[in-house]
């Protein structure tokens, strides 16, 4: 454990990174068709010069091998179509040789198990549609049931007002 109060003793591995530190502008034949931009300089001027020089560059080589004849860039051929890889995360969607695995047999097969049950149950011919079918009749009773109640309470309860209203008119 370090001691409080004082800096870690840890060497420091790297010293950071110096780039363009003691770079030195290239030489004709050095191979570099480029500009190296000092440290003094920001990166945006780099950026500018560079593409400044690069341009002229392109510009004095196009001149010089066209020798007058213009180039169609419309003649040129098209580039290649992208190579087609398969993808070997994807699962396979075609069975290769007619020949399945255990595992994929199986699969398929609960699939088609599971999608015909669930068509017979749409069509209500499964017990637990059965079932659901029974529940569903009973709710339905027991809300006409209540439907019809709350109506001959709602008539009676006009009926009262009215008897009510007739009452008080008399009285009047």
């Amino acid at each position: 454990m370090a001691p409080r109060g004082s800096k870690s003793k840890k060497p420091s591995r790297g010293g950071g990174k110096h780039f363009s530190r003691g770079l030195r502008p290239l030489e004709d034949g050095d191979g570099f068709d480029g500009i190296i931009v000092p440290d003094g300089e920001g990166e945006a001027a780099a950026g500018t010069a560079w593409r400044d020089r690069r341009r002229s560059i392109d510009s004095e080589s196009d001149e010089s091998d066209n020798d007058g004849v213009e180039l169609d860039r419309a003649a040129s051929p098209p580039p290649p179509p992208p190579i087609a890889v398969a993808n070997p995360n994807r699962a396979a969607t075609t069975v290769p040789d007619g020949q399945l695995s255990r595992r994929e047999r199986e699969a398929m097969e609960a699939a088609a198990a599971k999608e015909r049950y669930w068509k017979l149950h749409a069509e209500g011919k499964t017990d637990q549609a059965k079932a659901d079918l029974a529940r569903l009749a009973i709710i339905r009773k027991e809300r006409e049931e209540k439907a019809r109640q709350r109506k001959a309470e709602q008539d009676a309860k006009t009926a009262e007002q009215a008897a009510r209203a007739q009452a008080q008119g008399r009285r009047k």
